[in-house]
């Protein structure tokens, strides 16, 4: 700023000149970040050589997104007036939608949509005023990806070849990225950037482009691939590193070490090596997304499955043998045992078939015992009723027992037992009243339900610690606790992006032979993770297979992702998509789905302008959701869109008929104080305008 001296500004002809008085020496760059205008004053430059300087040649100044930040132009040449005006864009003017865009384009190219995060970028290094670097990567397919820093430099690497815009992806840097360049390849895109030491990427997804975040944090996945030595595998000597879906392997050429390494891209979101692995025939290099291999034999074969990424080489590759005591104190040692609180062990096999004799049994156990007996059988019969899925009926058998003793209550199995109950019968605040009593502190399966509970109130992410560490307890569970509950465990590792995890409970559940109505269940939270995996086609089959199920829940959730992603994919249009979730509201009622869906469509209007639609729905959600703790941002979100059509001019493109007729109807939305009596007066000039005297008089009398 010590270069400024004075600074004005005018409007003229609906445009805003700023007229900035500098020295003639100093230089200007100028950009556009977002919707302002950024001018940036350099010193001026040193004293010019005898030799007369060349002009620089101009470079065009390529197009920042709102994601990648301002692009540098270079200093004009002649040197700028003394005094230099800056116009700024017409607030009215809109900024232009994103058109379609070629695969592998960044987001320098094209004008990223309005829902892309803003690089706060402005060319200052982190710690000024700045807590992240942003850059995009879009792409029109599902791309895998890796990422990682070796040699001072910080990589990407993509399993699709596509030419980037690295100027535009250099300006975005600003100070953080020094330089940028993509090195040739035939299979792949890979693109190497010379980034502060410190500064290492934090990785994401929006859709199907691939988002760095540069912070000032060390290297890091947020999911470990761990690599498994198997010496004796059938295949051999191997290293196998399990990540859903690998990419191809591509042989990499670095210019700086000059050797050649072996990347593997992966789709799953942030799965990548925390740790460097050292071997004698290669070396794992740490990893943000993606796997790096680093051979020091020319015969080392990398073979991507489908489960993992295979390492063998044609001899053997050289691991040192585990002993046989090795062995066996690992076996001795195995997982960790969970403890229990409820012994339904006897009826852990039975099945439906043989339900009612065993009701009828257990039933006359009760009738034939006495005293203490008596509460034995009852707990038997409750047990009975829980194994096979009968919540209610084990609750109801549950409490008399206790009428009978109320010492019973605190008791952990009581407890465990009517807590789980409850859970499956949607009472979730009664439930957590059971599971957090004193009586089951340190038990794993309490702990478990408890963790279940957590989830169903909607703190997913919380709960998915707990409900990894325990979730094995339900092996021993019968197949009508099991596949639900394994559903729901495999829901929450989806939530929180543990591909592993949500794996290994679906090939749990899937070999229990679920039956239609559970299979339903299952196929929607394959589709789920297929979704999560990168696998968008594979997704949406299973969606459909869940949309003919049996299973009414699983039908309506399936539905609604399958139509939210194919208009992520814009395989539909907006109002293709409305018309799927309208069809929705006669498949399932209440609960958060309801919510959810109604709020979704009311944006969807909103969107397409059906702006009485649109407000219907999100007050249809804000009425009968009343204790959601979203209603008060729904209820924020009509205020906002009333005072956009009738305070702002949007209303002004309705029939006036149309636009009282909606003002009549939410008229309850109209702001207090000065604002809606603004708002009620320029409604009445409209109608003044069309001759409508008396509603005009009417509305200002009101």
């Amino acid at each position: 700023m010590r270069y400024v001296s004075g600074a004005a500004s005018r409007v003229e002809a609906g445009e805003t000149a700023v007229t900035l008085t500098v020295p003639e020496d100093v230089g200007l760059r100028t950009a556009r970040l977002g919707t302002r205008i950024v001018v940036d004053i350099l010193a001026p430059r040193p004293a010019a050589a005898e030799t007369p300087p060349e002009s620089p040649t101009p470079t065009p100044t390529p197009t920042p997104s709102a994601t990648t930040g301002p692009a540098e132009a270079p200093a004009p040449s002649p040197p700028p007036p003394r005094e230099t005006a800056v116009s700024e864009p017409a607030p009215d003017r809109p900024t232009p939608l994103i058109p379609d865009k070629p695969a592998g384009a960044t987001a320098a190219q094209v004008p990223a949509p309005e829902t892309a995060p803003v690089a706060p970028v402005e060319s200052r290094p982190l710690g000024d005023g700045v807590d992240k670097v942003v850059l995009r990567f879009d792409w029109q397919e599902p791309t895998a990806a890796a990422v990682f820093r070796r040699a001072g430099y910080v990589w990407a690497v993509f399993d699709r070849p596509a030419e980037q815009d690295v100027q535009a992806l250099r300006a975005a840097g600003g100070n953080v990225v020094r330089a940028v360049e993509q090195l040739p390849n035939a299979r792949a895109t890979v693109v190497r950037m010379d980034i502060i030491g410190d500064v290492n990427p934090t990785v994401r997804r929006d859709g199907l482009a691939w988002v760095l975040e540069l912070r000032q944090q060390p290297l890091a996945p947020e999911t470990d691939i761990e690599s498994n030595a198997q010496p004796n595998s059938p295949a051999g000597a191997r290293l196998f590193l399990p990540v859903a879906e690998p990419g191809d392997a591509i042989p990499v050429a670095d210019p700086e070490v000059d050797d050649t390494l072996v990347v593997v891209p992966v789709v799953p979101l942030g799965h990548g090596i925390a740790t460097a692995y050292d071997y004698p025939q290669l070396r794992i290099l740490p990893s943000a997304q993606g796997i790096v291999l680093e051979p020091r034999i020319d015969t080392l074969r990398v073979r991507p499955l489908r489960q993992g990424v295979e390492l063998t080489a044609p001899g053997a590759l050289l691991m040192t043998p585990v002993s046989a005591r090795t062995r066996a104190d690992a076996k001795a040692a195995g997982p960790a045992v969970l403890s229990r609180a409820i012994d339904i062990g006897r009826f852990r096999d039975r099945d439906l078939s043989t339900f009612s004799d065993g009701k009828q049994a257990l039933q006359n156990a009760i009738v034939r015992s006495v005293g203490a007996q008596k509460e034995k059988a009852r707990l038997d019969l409750a047990r009975f009723y829980f194994a096979h899925g009968f919540a209610p009926e084990s609750l109801g058998v549950l409490e008399r027992a206790a009428d009978e003793r109320p010492e019973l209550r605190n008791e952990p199995e009581f407890r465990a037992m009517s807590g789980a109950n409850r859970y499956m019968l949607g009472r979730l605040n009664a439930a957590r009243r059971d599971l957090t009593h004193d009586s089951l502190d340190g038990n794993d399966e309490g702990a478990f339900w408890r963790a279940a509970v957590q989830a169903a109130e909607g703190d997913v992410v919380g709960a998915t610690g707990e409900l990894k560490r325990t979730g094995s307890i339900i092996r021993r569970y019968p197949k009508a606790l099991k596949v639900p509950l394994g559903s729901m465990v495999a829901e929450a590792a989806i939530e929180v992006g543990d591909i592993r995890q949500a794996g290994h409970f679906l090939d749990l559940l899937l070999v229990e032979a679920p039956d239609p109505r559970q299979q339903g269940r299952l196929d929607y939270v394959e589709g789920r993770l297929l979704e999560l995996s990168g696998d968008f086609g594979g997704a949406v089959g299973k969606w459909e297979q869940a949309q003919v199920s049996r299973h009414r829940p699983s039908v309506a959730a399936a539905s609604m992702a399958r139509a939210e992603l194919l208009l992520k994919l814009r395989q539909i249009t907006q109002m293709e998509a409305i018309e799927e979730l309208e069809k929705l509201r006669f498949v399932w009622r209440g609960n958060g789905f309801e919510f959810n869906l109604l709020k979704r469509l009311g944006q969807l209007y909103l969107d397409e302008g059906d702006y009485r639609a649109g407000l219907r729905s999100l007050k249809q959600a804000a009425t009968h959701f009343r204790d959601n703790p979203e209603t008060t941002d729904i209820t924020q979100q009509m205020a906002d869109t009333f005072e956009e059509l009738y305070l702002e001019g949007g209303a002004d493109e309705m029939p006036p008929v149309t636009a009282i007729a909606l003002y009549d109807e939410f008229r309850e939305l109209t702001p207090v104080g000065d604002k809606g009596n603004e708002m009620i007066r320029k409604l009445a000039d409209r109608l003044v305008g069309v001759d409508l005297l008396d509603r005009a008089a009417a509305l200002l009398e009101d």
